[in-house]
């Protein structure tokens, strides 16, 4: 049976904490320092620990990994001399994961750490019941640890809140000055040892005797068969009407219908492990029910799952996050196989697999990385060899080849950002004749880096656009105006039309639609030939040309930094039925070697008057 502990009972065992486990104590305490010596000295953390968080990441693995060897130890009963050589093997993994860290850390070592630390947490679930098939004691020291988990929690917060009224008192009644950082410490502290010391010291010491405990608790038991039972038979009702809907229409699940499913396969495989213990008994038939059917009714919903999933990846190809639906959802479907057709229905093959899925997923030519980047690059050949723009393999330009068309746009930006956001361009060299350390400088924005490979495929396939913006020859020009009036007197005008827009090749440049009154209006802003157009239904209402305003910008203006009179940057149409005043705040220019501009950006309002209809 599971004791509930006084602070005095918590407090005398957690004397005892750091003697049982010095090493993992040790490294939740490094860990603790690192992150209050980086508070203390900088103001932004999250930057400080993306250039320096590996001591961190290796202190949080440790107390883990200690944690582990010492319960491992203890459950076996290996005497000090070989639990020395167990602790010296765990201090030389830690150490080696620490050294093999970059110094820069990038998108796939934060997501490793994740799967290495998902690995720690199950190991510790079944590390103590390697040798026997104790399922009870399994069963209860998980529960058991759940407790320890909330219970710690629950007086860090106590102490936390207790110190900190404490600490506001002072400064409130004695006119104290106490920093936001002063709290932010204190919660690291507290969590970061006393929470790791509590928790620990709860750990009981003949975890073997677990395997008579028959206690199962009436909260427990009331939770399961009041809330979370009901909510699985209203969650997959839903999903099983769903299901229907999409068979009779034959039509593609939604996106996130797959993770719905699988967030309701997680919450449903959580409370077959919580009822294991009573699924048999005469009295919970409920229980029996769902213990029986559970695996049975998941697998409708997992093929509505591979469905959905095979689709996207099929037209998006994998990325971690979806790689990571795939494995769980093959996982998801092994288990329930097994429990279905198994008589023993161990529960330990449930953290014992997951842990092994976790551990494979971090490295290898199977793992989450390698996958992903392998599907990207195979979706750029693709459309590189549509694009007729690959010879012996390389990207060369086509005099031949065509635009781009929008479906392959869309993609190809996708999937450059896709490497570029994760520091992955490297995966991309294959296809690539210059390298692309002489390419690529590392002051390059992820954007400018996606364009400088658009360049070079060739102006004919991606537009002027990237070879304005790349050529040495071509110069960059911001103008701004001064334009910040609080209130506008629009007298004259009926509507007031804001906008703000950037030119890109490869991304569709759509426009924009205003209902004014009864109008339909149609906001276009025409790059290539450097004006702004509104249509009403298919007619041209009005068109601005903006070329002797950029020419007059760049010749009268361009040693000049600071914002314009704002009526340097206004044009105005009139006509019969209408009046339109457009007021640019700011316009980006490219101006080529043959002196011809290229917007590139801007931003402005347009002031609109239509007069009323005659007879009206």
């Amino acid at each position: 049976m599971i004791k509930w502990p006084s602070f005095r009972d918590l407090f005398t065992q957690a004397g005892n904490t750091s003697s049982r486990y010095p090493f993992a104590m040790l490294a939740a305490t490094m860990g603790t320092v690192i992150l209050l010596v980086i508070i203390e000295q900088q103001t932004d953390v999250w930057s400080y620990l993306s250039d320096n968080g590996q001591s961190l990441m290796a202190s949080l693995l440790g107390v883990l990994i200690f944690f582990i060897a010492d319960i491992y130890a203890e459950r076996h009963h290996i005497p000090p001399s070989r639990k020395l050589v167990i602790e010296i093997i765990a201090f030389i993994i830690i150490i080696t994961y620490y050294l093999l860290l970059p110094k820069e850390l990038a998108h796939k070592n934060y997501i490793r750490f994740i799967l290495f630390f998902m690995t720690g947490l199950l190991l510790v679930s079944y590390i103590p019941f390697t040798k026997t098939y104790e399922v009870n004691a399994f069963w209860h020291f998980n529960l058991l640890l759940t407790v320890r988990i909330m219970l710690s929690g629950l007086y860090s917060a106590m102490l936390f809140g207790g110190i900190s009224l404490a600490l506001f008192a002072m400064g409130y009644l004695f006119g104290l000055t106490i920093s936001a950082k002063l709290y932010l410490q204190l919660f690291i502290a507290i969590f970061g040892i006393f929470n790791t010391l509590i928790f620990l010291a709860g750990i009981p010491d003949e975890i073997q005797a677990l395997e008579k405990e028959e206690t199962y608790p009436r909260v427990l038991r009331f939770c399961v068969q009041f809330v979370l039972l009901p909510l699985i038979v209203i969650y997959l009702s839903i999903l099983y009407v769903y299901g229907a809907s999409i068979l009779v229409s034959w039509t593609l699940p939604k996106g996130l219908v797959t993770y719905l499913v699988l967030v309701f396969s997680v919450i449903g495989m959580a409370t077959f492990l919580i009822i294991y213990p009573i699924r048999q008994q005469k009295e919970g038939r409920t229980l029996q029910a769902y213990s029986r059917n559970f695996s049975l009714s998941l697998f409708p919903l997992l093929a509505l799952l591979f469905w959905g999933l095979g689709k996207r990846i099929q037209d998006y190809g994998l990325t971690e996050l979806r790689y990571f639906a795939l494995v769980l959802a093959v996982w998801l479907a092994g288990i329930n196989l097994y429990l279905l057709i198994s008589k023993a229905k161990n529960i330990k093959v449930i953290t014992i697999s997951l842990s092994f899925v976790c551990l494979l997923s971090a490295f290898g030519p199977w793992g989450v990385f390698m996958t992903a980047d392998r599907s990207q690059a195979s979706r750029f050949k693709k459309i590189m060899l549509k694009s007729q723009l690959l010879k012996e393999g390389k990207i060369t330009p086509n005099a031949q080849a065509k635009p781009l068309s929008l479906s392959d746009h869309k993609n190809l930006h996708s999937i450059l950002q896709f490497f570029a956001q994760r520091k992955r361009l490297a995966r991309l060299q294959p296809f690539i004749r210059p390298h692309l350390d002489s390419l690529l400088s590392p002051s390059d924005s992820e954007h400018r880096k996606i364009i400088k490979l658009y360049a070079l495929m060739g102006e004919n396939v991606t537009g002027d656009y990237v070879t304005d913006l790349i050529s040495v020859n071509t110069k960059q020009f911001n103008f701004q105006s001064r334009f910040d009036e609080p209130v506008r007197n629009i007298k004259g005008y009926n509507y007031i039309i804001k906008f703000k827009q950037k030119a890109n090749s490869f991304k569709v440049n759509k426009q924009r639609v205003y209902l004014l009154g009864d109008k339909e209006i149609e906001l276009y802003v025409d790059w290539k030939k450097n004006r702004i157009l509104l249509h009403e239904k298919k007619d041209t209402l009005v068109n601005f040309l903006l070329d002797p305003m950029l020419e007059k910008l760049v010749r009268k203006f361009s040693n000049v930094s600071k914002p314009l009179p704002h009526n340097e940057m206004v044009l105005i149409e009139a006509g019969k039925s209408y009046k339109a005043k457009l007021q640019i705040t700011q316009v980006n220019i490219a101006r080529r070697q043959d002196s011809e501009n290229k917007m590139r950006s801007m931003s402005g309002e347009l002031l609109l008057y239509f007069s009323k209809p005659e007879g009206f």
